[in-house]
């Protein structure tokens, strides 16, 4: 299978996250007007809820997948062979979740209150298990992911707009962004038949997936402690108005880690492939190349958002959600620590098929994250909610770096970090001039400080010449 150049999977892949940036900045302020706190709350709950079910029924296949059909993808019968093992292995375990979520519905109180969501919730497990990204993704197949991406949010985009009208309507809510995933994997499905056969495969053989399945599967479940969990608690602790707030710090926190982590994502299929092969060499280029771009982008945008933290809840959520500005400036840093994070953990030890320490480093981080929880939540709410999140993410981060120093050894330049440091005092600077000045409407402000603060940063890493900054600046020129 001919490979796509790592720099046209990376211009697909950022596509692909600025279209999960834009699309919520369209949809998110409407829809939380719209159906308010308290409306945005219970969605939220029961979104965090299917986005666990869903993690178990997957068993780490999301990751795993990857590696795996990235080892195989030159050879269509092994691929096809692949793909039916790990797909049955999440059909039979999204029916089972599913229907273990229903059944709950006798016994929990909070579920009886809201059939509409569980049913909404149980439906999207069932049909999670047809998703197929990690074929897609394993295949380098970017193109195509971003494009039927982009397809879907454009036509729930519309749904929303013509449908969601008033309070009562977050049941329609959920409902549409059932609609987009159930259509996108229906044309996953019929799409894989270009790289594997439907022809049912002698010989399945589940054993050798079930151990490094369950490693990394303890890993994403860990990890989901820390980015669900907090809103499944407040939910139980501070009621839907908490999770609400919660929800727009949480995701502006979000929207920009996937812009800081777009471009490596895609570096996975391509790093286990270099090292199926032994290809050390490119291996560590391509993490050099990889770890000045994460920090050259997280550090910028963690120290811009502490600073425009208000104006960024204000026009995500309105004057209705300015409680949230705290929390929101809590939770930046861990743009700079989880942007690290993707680079010891999902660019060192699951290609080096680390999973067990990959799995040791981020359980240790969920378990301190559901202490906090306990201990925080009830006193000081969302804000002892992001002060937990921050602690788990460096925790893990420090566990991580411990595991993989060996093979970053070498790999992140010194003068890289001097550069950025500089940059960013001297954007910070010019931002503590003239923050007091800015009383325009939040969107006004952020453009105008923005405008300033990384055009600052940007002149300042040019006249160091930070090399990673002129190559592309070179490369954008031709």
């Amino acid at each position: 299978m001919k490979k796509a150049s790592i720099q046209y999977n990376i211009i697909f892949n950022v596509i692909l996250t600025l279209s999960n940036i834009i699309f919520p900045l369209v949809t998110f302020p409407y829809v939380s007007r719209i159906l308010n706190p308290s409306g945005m709350g219970v969605v939220n709950f029961y979104s965090s809820i299917g986005n666990y079910a869903i993690l178990i029924a997957t068993l780490g296949i999301s990751t795993y997948g990857i590696r795996v059909v990235a080892s195989v993808r030159e050879d269509k019968s092994k691929l096809t062979k692949v793909v039916q093992e790990l797909t049955l292995i999440n059909v039979l375990m999204a029916i089972l979740v599913a229907s273990l979520l229903l059944v709950s519905v006798l016994f929990v109180d909070k579920f009886q209150s809201e059939i509409g969501l569980v049913l909404i919730t149980a439906t999207s497990i069932v049909t999670s298990a047809f998703s197929l990204n990690w074929l897609y993704s394993g295949l380098e197949q970017y193109d195509y992911i971003t494009k039927r991406s982009i397809l879907f949010k454009v036509i729930s985009l519309v749904l929303i707009f013509i449908l969601v009208r008033k309070p009562s309507d977050y049941i329609l809510y959920a409902g549409i962004t059932l609609f987009s995933s159930l259509g996108s994997n229906i044309l996953n499905v019929f799409y894989s038949r270009k790289f594997i056969s439907f022809v049912p495969t002698k010989g399945l053989t589940f054993r050798p997936h079930i151990k490094p399945m369950l490693y990394l599967f303890a890993s994403m479940l860990a990890v989901n402690v820390y980015t669900n969990l907090d809103a499944v608690m407040l939910g139980f602790i501070s009621g839907d108005v908490a999770v609400g707030l919660y929800s727009v710090a949480s995701k502006m926190k979000w929207l920009l880690l996937m812009l800081i982590t777009s471009a490596s994502a895609v570096l996975l299929p391509r790093l286990t492939y270099h090292l199926s092969k032994k290809e050390s060499h490119q291996f560590n280029k391509i993490l050099s190349e990889s770890s000045a771009l994460i920090l050259l982008i997280a550090v910028p945008l963690s120290v811009y958002f502490i600073f425009m933290a208000r104006d960024s809840v204000l026009l995500l959520g309105g004057d209705n959600y300015v409680d949230a500005t705290t929390c929101m400036q809590i939770l930046m840093p861990i743009l700079i620590i989880s942007g690290f994070s993707n680079i010891t953990g999902n660019q060192i030890l699951i290609p080096h098929n680390k999973d067990k320490l990959f799995m040791i480093a981020v359980s240790v981080g969920a378990c301190v994250n559901l202490i906090l929880n306990v201990f925080l939540m009830p006193p000081y709410g969302i804000v002892g909610a992001a002060i937990a999140t921050l602690v788990a993410e460096a925790t893990q981060m420090a566990i991580q770096y411990y595991y993989s120093k060996e093979y970053l050894r070498g790999q992140i330049s010194y003068v890289v970090i001097r550069n950025i440091v500089l940059s960013v005092v001297s954007a910070s600077a010019t931002m503590c001039l003239i923050i007091g000045t800015l009383h325009f409407a939040p969107l006004v402000n952020l453009a105008l400080s923005a405008s300033l603060f990384f055009g600052v940063y940007l002149a300042v890493l040019i006249v160091l010449r930070e090399e990673n900054i002129l190559r592309f600046l070179k490369k954008a020129k031709v």
